[in-house]
């Protein structure tokens, strides 16, 4: 049942879940990773361990679920843009992540499939330069980027004691569209077309990463969770396909042309290593709290040419959060339900105007159990307060709400031995 909801979930991959007027520059937002419920924390998940929930954040969770078990999610943006005297507002959204863990060796050995967006780009801008143009007409310029890069990973954990170790082995892989059109507005000699500039630049590769945590016991049920992850620097295929389109001012295309197409050059980009460490504090199905940290510096990445982009720094992320359950042996909803709590500080790799762009926000939300015969499913469901950039030096501040949307399920009727025909 979960790979054949895997199968459909994958059709829809393409779904934009981000936005962000930001992400016009180089590979666009950088997604930390983490789940519907690790969103809910702020995204603490480098030390989180559940049987319960996946974790993409740090390989070697990968050992944490003693049964097999499906988990999926999706998000809602919505933002209001702001610079100088000028609003906009937007909402986009849709499928974002799903994961599959499978134990081979209980307690001992398991083997995760997952699928996650590593950058998001989706952006739009209009530029016009009212009566320029011939006989007072508007010269309008709009520009409109869409995709990103996606990983899709293949993890093994494994348990010793104490200590659980992981290796990833991902996918690297995406496409970049941008639309530039080119159009006079107000004009009456209808000898005047639109001129369209679309530019694709496609990616792919191969990464590894590695992650270890260590379970310090402090009491009974209770543990010092530390641990962290490595991801070492990235050398990722690109093709540039750019054309040229002219066309009437009803749409119609009448000549195209192909600018760059440097598929035979073999031409590569750099993303730079990117690492984490947290802690947390785990007491067995009651309360976990914790915070991690992590990093990329992204004035490491290099485009196509070898070229440093200018408006790329360094960037790093600061998560505080935990969850909360009442009680795990009630028989009422509201004491089974885990509620979950977090705040988040992230310095983008936007270096803007001689400005680095923060971000920052408060998080919550919560996992529903769900009654299933085949396993115990949870719905999970959170929310995120946010604010991106200021408008200082003419700079755009997003103030934004995110909507995470989650289900899992933990399947245990995949490992129970028969007793009936």
């Amino acid at each position: 049942m979960a790979l054949l909801m895997s199968l459909f979930i994958l059709s829809e991959a393409t779904a934009q879940y981000d936005q962000s007027s930001y992400s016009i520059i180089g590979l666009g937002n950088v997604n930390w990773g983490g789940y519907s419920h690790n969103a809910a924390m702020g995204g603490l998940g480098v030390t989180y361990t559940s049987n319960f929930f996946l974790n993409n954040i740090n390989p070697a969770l990968t050992v944490a679920n003693s049964s097999a078990v499906f988990q999926t999610g999706g998000s809602l943006d919505i933002r209001q843009y702001t610079q100088a005297d000028n609003q906009y507002n937007s909402v986009t959204g849709g499928f974002k992540d799903f994961g599959f863990s499978l134990p081979i060796v209980f307690n001992k050995w398991n083997l995760s499939i997952s699928l996650n967006p590593y950058t998001a780009v989706n952006y739009g801008f209009t530029d016009r330069n009212e009566g320029a143009g011939p006989d007072g007409s508007t010269p309008v310029v709009e520009v409109e980027g869409r995709g990103g890069l996606d990983e899709i990973s293949i993890t093994n954990g494994f348990k010793i004691k104490n200590l659980m170790l992981g290796f990833k082995a991902s996918i690297i892989f995406g496409s970049i569209q941008k639309e530039d059109r080119f159009f006079l507005e107000g004009i009456r000699d209808t000898g005047f077309g639109n001129s369209v500039v679309n530019t694709t630049k496609s990616f792919h590769n191969l990464s590894f990463g590695v992650g270890a945590l260590y379970k310090l016991p402090v009491g009974e049920n209770k543990w010092l969770n530390i641990g962290g992850f490595y991801n070492p620097e990235l050398n990722v295929r690109q093709n540039n396909l750019t054309t040229l389109e002219n066309q009437s001012q009803g749409g119609t295309v009448f000549d195209r042309d192909t600018l760059i197409n440097d598929e035979a050059e073999k031409k590569t980009i750099t993303i730079p290593q990117r690492f984490g460490f947290g802690v947390s504090y785990e007491k067995y199905r009651k309360l976990t709290i914790g915070a991690d940290f992590l990093a990329q510096d992204w004035a490491g990445f290099r485009d196509e040419d070898g070229d440093a982009v200018p408006a790329y720094g360094n960037s790093y992320r600061f998560a505080l959060g935990g969850q909360f359950t009442p009680n795990i042996q009630s028989n009422k909803l509201l004491s089974l339900i885990s509620y979950r709590f977090g705040f988040h500080f992230e310095q983008s790799p936007y270096f803007v105007n001689n400005e680095s762009i923060n971000d920052i926000g408060i998080n919550f939300g919560l996992s529903v159990p769900l009654n299933a015969i085949w396993g115990t499913g949870y719905l999970n469901l959170g929310a995120t307060l946010g604010q991106r950039g200021n408008v200082s030096n003419d700079l755009v501040r997003e103030n934004y709400v995110k909507i995470h949307i989650g289900f899992s399920l933990q399947d245990i009727t995949w490992f129970t031995r028969q007793r009936f025909n």
